[in-house]
């Protein structure tokens, strides 16, 4: 018995929307790669790895083909009760994550959420003091990666 044929679904460019609220870095590791390498430096900050989703994975699963991508999600519990004491409405907001997309010219982007821009939204002191303290953690994650 023969398996059917997955549907190809391709990468598109992102949006020109996206540059307001995302961050972006662009590089040649492979997406394995570059999963390794976050997990190890979201460990080195004090931050708990949550969870890592195979998109690529679940699509085929689904009947669609599509190029490596992960989705590391991370957060951690002094993190939670300083965002519930702030706003409960935030828990929305968290956790954290990182999109990590290999395109087949062999360029692969990591992506985030602006966490300043987000927390700002909700108005409250207390969370845009988070949400800033939460971009340098992102920034000093990525910048670490040598990617």
């Amino acid at each position: 018995m023969t398996e059917p044929r997955l549907q190809a679904v391709g990468f598109s460019e992102p949006g020109g929307m996206a540059a307001s609220f995302q961050h972006v870095r662009v590089g040649t590791l492979p997406v394995e790669e570059v999963v390794a390498r976050l997990k190890e430096k979201i460990i080195a900050a004090d931050l708990w790895v949550l969870h890592e989703i195979d998109p690529q994975m679940l699509l085929h699963r689904g009947g669609y083909d599509i190029g490596p991508v992960r989705q590391i999600l991370f957060f951690h519990p002094r993190l939670m009760s300083r965002l519930l004491a702030a706003d409960s409405a935030a828990l929305l907001e968290a956790p954290l994550k990182f999109a990590v997309i290999g395109f087949p010219e062999g360029r692969t982007e990591l992506r985030w959420l602006d966490p300043a821009r987000a927390f700002a939204r909700y108005g409250s002191p207390a969370l845009t003091a988070l949400g800033e303290e939460l971009a340098g953690n992102f920034e000093a994650i990525v910048g670490g990666l040598g990617f």
